[in-house]
């Protein structure tokens, strides 16, 4: 693969190379116009923020924001006729299709646009006639009526826009950016002006590819009062029963939401705002389906509760636009955000007293100031800063106890912690146009302050895992069981020893809580997008990344592109855009990494992991593990551990760590259908390299049981030496029929394969040939439809969304810890000859042998796949609209004169009629095209969103609606549990969430109704 792709990169350069020669010189740059203008509304208030597209015959188009005056400036157009389309949020589309633009400075003047409360323009794929700007192409925007169409909740909007986004390459997945910044968190969906999914995917300003991300912008202020009250409301009663939980009643659940915003001038002409505050409560419920023993009589039986895990949470956000001067302005966005959480961490296996309570507080500060240094060039500075605080509690400090994959038992073991991080970025880009170039570079520096207070496993935890002898192999919960019952028999810890029972290891930690590191990234760009005919334009970039902590220093990142038009000629734009592309993206080591290397490198924090020896192991480490675990249930101390020179475990960086990076190629079809269909196909390849894992470097060597290092422990160790490569291919269609009427889909085929999953480690720490495999994200088909429907007789507007996915890959472990490495991910093989009786598994993925023998063939990586996904989500909405505008005044006596003077032709009409032979029907004749009129008009008007209760022209509108997740009840289960010395191996004991996320939330996987009201002004 990578060949292949460093081959064809090769022959794009080469192309783009002769191209630039043959073309050098004989270009010669053209005289061109300045669009100039201002926005305004029906009231006379400028308009703040909107949208200014001037697109010419051949389908290059231009685009800029209004000023905090309203005004807008298009410079650099060529002599020729152009189409000027002007949108904001709540407005109606202008648009100018007869506009000539000559040398020099054309003036607009004062363009009115229609408010619009309930009918707003809704864009899901690029307006205007297909052209070969730039490395853009078939991204989904989403604003107006299909942002109504998302969840409320800002968890559940990040699930349905991955949803959405589909898979990414890169170890960290696609990319969120809120208003050119990363890092922050999704506002509230009231704040969001338009999200961008999948948009420039191979530009060198990106540092992550744009398959899969998802760019969100916010509101900004107007220079009118305006602004709305909402809230949204959601209990047990509205809901179906949770398909997992055994019990009849549905579990007490609430969810509560209610906000507003509010946007106006507070300088004239000079100084915008917006800002929005809301407030969210949740009493929700998380779901236990755990094995567990009778106190009494030790037998095993389900335990199936629900645990209420409330939230309240709290974000409020200020944003403000202010002119500084005619070629400076400056955007300043302030966000805080506040949230706590209950009874965290007990779903699944773990059961009700490993629960703990987290708080979280976040400032978050946004500065951008837009220069517009002279005609053809921009410049563009954004500063933010980022402080959170995240504190977690434990409500039982007890030892844990985990059996693997059958229940967790015991006091949390995260401990009372807290992490604060401050973070800050500067970046700052300079756009050029220049004849028939467009060049744009710039640099972002970003650094990183964690301090982090951790007693994670300071209770010490004991896990049991399966076990096996020569004549029985024992689950995990039976090891347990059985260890209960002759410690009740009075037991020795000879005898306990003796039996090849207690716990299978012992993890505990101490030493200091605090540690802290700072890290710096730099990331710089150049690109120019050139074009070198009507129909072709040809980019490429060149971006250099480096961060401390690590070595790697080089990190040089090539971009290349073209974009053609076959059909597009001088006379006529074209329907199909063809788009090529090449590019390297590197990728960041996480601080989080080098913070855990510094915290257990023996000294800051200690760290024992004492794993139960083979029966055959007589050496004096493993006597001495046998030793300390036969003293179940008591737990040695971190002092009394280093007194017995019991070796610690450490972990750290590998001295050749460096960057992960991908090989990303593209080809992007656009073609306008008939009908007013799009149609976008996407087909990408992606060869990342460097992947992390990790790896415990000091383990039993295969064969011998002997470690290179006798007198050391376990040593994990963090590697970017893993593989991933990932192919796929998605087509969509979208289509806007009408302002009442639109609709986008997306199907995904893909393939993703590699040799480590979020930086696991492997089964065999000195051989990872066998770990290349199905990657947990490998979702092979993906089906996401979306749309908006505006039904004219009962006024109600209909947004659905429709997920549906085949089954994500899961592994199959023997539950068992054969080579002693401490790790419990050990995988089967497949039976044969060899294969005991007693380590026979039949399962419906296959036949297996839990104890592999040499020359048996080890299942692979992520062989089963679990159950798909289908998710059928609707808003129903109707808007009640009142309060009339002056400008809805003047129109409204317009019409009523029109409608006198149609009425006065009409009786004259009829009079003649009347007067001639049949002047009955010369009258019926004369008053037809009147009645028709009237006839068609109501449900005409009401088609295009005019009538009663359209909304447009109104001062206020009241919107009810319905939100329905799932809902057709549709049980949609999490993958199985893959642990074959689990009671419950096989088992989907969890739903997966109500778009695709994961499982245990009793509101995630069962029907959910939401009533939402909304009052806008």
């Amino acid at each position: 693969m990578m060949k292949v792709s460093l081959k064809a990169t090769g022959r794009a350069l080469g192309f783009l190379l002769l191209f630039a020669l043959c073309a050098v010189g004989v270009q010669a740059r053209q005289a061109t116009g300045t669009l100039r203008g201002q926005l305004a509304d029906e009231f006379g208030g400028v308009i703040v923020g909107a949208t200014v597209t001037a697109t010419d015959a051949t389908g290059k188009s231009k685009s800029v924001a209004s000023d905090a005056e309203g005004n807008f400036s298009l410079a650099g157009l060529a002599p020729g006729k152009y189409i000027v389309r002007a949108v904001a949020p709540g407005f109606a589309l202008y648009e100018n299709a007869e506009v000539e633009v000559g040398a020099g400075r054309i003036e607009l003047g004062k363009i009115t646009l229609g408010v619009s409360l309930e009918k707003e323009e809704v864009t899901v794929a690029s307006e205007g006639p297909i052209n070969v700007e730039g490395s853009s192409a078939g991204a989904i925007v989403l604003k107006g009526k299909d942002l109504e169409a998302l969840p409320d909740d800002p968890d559940e909007l990040a699930s349905a826009l991955a949803a959405l986004a589909g898979p990414s390459a890169g170890p960290n997945g696609g990319q969120i950016t809120i208003d050119g910044f990363e890092g922050g968190r999704i506002p509230s969906k009231d704040s969001i002006r338009e999200i961008r999914i999948n948009d420039n995917p191979l530009s060198a300003e990106r540092d992550q590819p744009g398959f899969g991300g998802i760019q969100i912008l916010t509101k900004p202020g107007t220079d009118k009062f305006r602004g709305s009250l909402y809230g949204t409301f959601n209990d047990e009663s509205m809901n179906a029963r949770n398909p997992v939980l055994q019990s009849p009643k549905r579990p007490p659940f609430q969810f509560r939401q209610f906000g507003g915003n509010l946007s106006g001038t507070i300088i004239p002409k000079k100084l915008s705002f917006f800002l929005d505050a809301e407030r969210g409560e949740t009493d929700d419920n998380d779901i236990v389906n755990a094995t567990v023993l009778d106190p009494l009589t030790l037998t095993p039986f389900g335990f199936n509760t629900a645990v209420l895990t409330p939230t309240r949470r709290f974000n409020m956000s200020p944003r403000f636009d202010y002119a500084i001067n005619n070629n400076h302005t400056l955007v300043a966005r302030y966000s805080y955000f506040r949230n706590s959480l209950g009874n965290q961490g007990v779903s699944q296996f773990s059961l009700p007293e490993r629960a703990y309570d987290v708080a979280t507080h976040s400032h978050q500060l946004q500065l951008t100031e837009t220069a517009i240094l002279n005609k053809t060039t921009v410049n563009e500075t954004r500063f933010q800063f980022i402080r959170n605080r995240n504190e977690q509690t434990a409500l039982n400090t007890g030892v844990a106890t985990n059996v693997l994959d059958a229940f967790f038992a015991g006091g949390a073991t995260i401990g009372d912690s807290f992490n604060e991080s401050t973070r800050w970025e500067l970046t700052n880009s300079t756009t050029w146009a220049h004849g028939l170039h467009s060049v744009k570079f710039g640099g972002r520096l970003r650094g990183v302050h964690l301090s982090d207070f951790s007693e994670s496993n300071f209770n010490g935890t004991f896990l049991f895992g399966g076990a096996r002898d020569v004549s029985d192999t024992l689950t995990s919960l039976e090891r347990y069981r059985r260890t209960q019952e002759l410690l009740r028999a009075g037991g020795t810890p000879a005898q306990l020893a003796a039996a090849g029972l207690g716990p299978t290891q012992l993890s505990l930690a101490g030493g200091r809580p605090l540690a802290d590191i700072n890290q710096v990234d730099f990331g710089g760009f150049v690109q120019d997008d050139w074009k070198v005919r009507p129909n072709l334009t040809l980019g490429g970039g060149l971006r250099y990344e480096a961060q401390t902590n690590i070595g790697s220093k080089y990190n040089f990142a090539p971009r290349v592109y073209l974009a053609w038009s076959p059909d597009t000629t001088p006379q006529k734009p074209g329907k199909t855009a063809i788009r090529l592309g090449f590019g390297i993206f590197y990728d960041r080591i996480s601080e989080n990494m080098s913070l855990q290397a510094l915290r257990f490198n023996g000294v800051t924090q200690q760290q024992f992991i004492i794993t139960a020896p083979l029966s055959t192991d007589n050496s004096a480490r493993a006597q001495q593990a046998r030793n300390i675990l036969s003293l179940y249930p008591v737990l040695p101390t971190v002092e009394q551990l280093s007194a017995f020179a019991v070796p610690q475990t450490t972990r750290q960086l590998a001295s050749d760590i460096t960057a992960p990076y991908s090989y990303i190629s593209g080809f992007i079809l656009t073609r306008q259908l008939p009908k007013s269909f799009t149609l976008n196909v996407f087909a990408s390849t992606y060869s990342t390299r460097h992947l992390l894992r990790s790896r415990s470097i000091n383990a039993p060597l295969p064969g011998t049981g002997l470690r290179p290092h006798p007198e050391l422990g376990d040593i994990y160790q963090y590697e970017t030496s893993g593989t991933q490569n990932i192919k796929q291919i998605n087509v969509g269609i979208n289509k806007q029929i009408n302002r009442a009427f639109s609709l986008f889909a997306n199907y995904t085929y893909g393939r993703a394969f590699s040799d480590t999953d979020f930086g696991g480690f492997p089964v065999n720490q000195y051989d990872e040939s066998g770990e290349y495999g199905r990657a947990l994200f490998d979702t092979r088909h993906r089906l996401f439809i979306g749309g908006s429907l505006a039904v004219p007789y009962l006024k109600l507007s209909l947004n659905p969304i429709i997920i549906a996915n085949t089954g994500r890959p899961f592994n199959i472990t023997t539950g068992f810890d054969n080579n002693r490495d401490g790790i419990f991910n050990d995988r089967p093989a497949f039976a044969d000859a060899q294969t005991a009786a007693a380590d026979l598994r039949h399962t419906q993925w296959g036949d297996f042998d839990i104890n592999p023998k040499p020359g048996q063939t080890v299942i692979p990586r992520n062989y089963g796949e679990g159950p798909g996904f289908f998710s059928v989500n609707l808003r129903v909405g109707r808007t009640i609209a009142f309060g009339d505008t002056p400008a809805s005044r003047a129109a409204a006596e317009q019409k009523r004169k029109q409608q006198e003077q149609q009425q006065a032709q009409s009786h004259e009409g009829g009079s003649r009629g009347g007067g001639r032979p049949g002047g009955g029907q010369g009258g019926g004749g004369g008053s037809r095209p009147g009645a028709m009129a009237g006839g068609m008009g109501g449900p005409m008007m009401m088609m295009m969103g005019g009538g009663p209760g359209g909304g447009e022209g109104k001062k206020y509108s009241l919107n009810f609606s319905l939100f329905f997740i799932n809902l057709l009840n549709r049980t949609n289960l999490a993958n199985p549990v893959g642990n074959l010395s689990s009671p419950s191996f096989g088992q989907s004991l969890f739903t997966a969430g109500g778009f695709g996320g994961g499982g245990g939330n009793v509101a995630a996987g069962n029907r959910r109704v939401q009533a939402s009201v909304r009052f806008t002004f």
